[in-house]
């Protein structure tokens, strides 16, 4: 999804998220972000779909906490995932946010609230779109961490004490739907792996350039050979 959503306004705040847009509401014609609210309300909540209730962008040290983990858990997911905004959590209907809602999700605004609370810090980009009766919802796109997975920077606690973030963990997206932090080998294990394999592309992506640089159409057998059994093996790592 990253980078490939067509026309719209373009943020260039990092790296990995060079294309965060608003799409405009238009009931005869649907825009992407029209179709993407409304893939993501039909698919229901997933482990890479979270629903939360209309609300205005937080402000809140504990519920920017609270976002900020589902952040961290969807970015340490293999291709991240979305928070739809403006749907009952248990109903999954749509109640849609009002016009001075839409307007506090500033993208730049937001990723700069959430930095803090994550290092490296996550990246969400922010889609307004409308559904076929003019309800407006927003998804939060978290993008995939890049090479490092996110760990928390922040020890938050609620009113009662009750721990939001701590400082030093890793939070996953569960295939139950929840938010958690990595609490056993395997789960570790996983993520690991998956940041391993993210090395591993990049690693095999600069080989690549630098066996073209060296024998542009022509490369030794060798060099062939050794390209397959990484790719191989890369493969062999991703799968389930």
């Amino acid at each position: 999804m990253h980078g490939r959503h067509g026309a719209g306004a373009l943020c260039g705040c990092c790296e990995r998220c060079d294309r965060v847009w608003s799409a405009t509401v238009a009931a005869d014609k649907p825009t992407d972000a029209d179709q993407l609210v409304r893939d993501l309300l039909a698919q229901g909540s997933e482990s890479h779909v979270d629903y939360k209730t209309a609300m205005s962008a937080p402000t809140d040290r504990r519920d920017r906490a609270k976002l900020a983990k589902h952040a961290i858990g969807l970015s340490n997911r293999k291709d991240g995932g979305y928070l739809l905004i403006g749907v009952e959590d248990g109903t999954h209907r749509p109640v849609g946010l009002t016009p001075g809602q839409v307007a506090t999700w500033d993208a730049a605004k937001l990723n700069a609230a959430l930095a803090p609370y994550a290092a490296p810090p996550p990246v969400v980009q922010v889609f307004r779109g409308s559904l076929t009766d003019g309800t407006v919802l927003l998804a939060l796109h978290v993008v995939p961490f890049d090479e490092q997975p996110l760990v928390c920077t922040k020890s938050v606690e609620d009113d009662r004490g009750k721990t939001i973030l701590r400082k030093g963990a890793l939070y996953i997206r569960t295939a139950r739907t929840e938010t958690k932090e990595v609490s056993t080998e395997a789960e570790m294990r996983e993520l690991l792996s998956r940041a391993y394999v993210k090395k591993a592309d990049r690693l095999l992506a600069e080989i690549k350039a630098l066996i073209d640089a060296h024998w542009p159409g022509s490369a030794p057998p060798a060099a062939v050979d050794l390209l397959r059994a990484i790719e191989h093996d890369l493969d062999a790592m991703k799968k389930p």
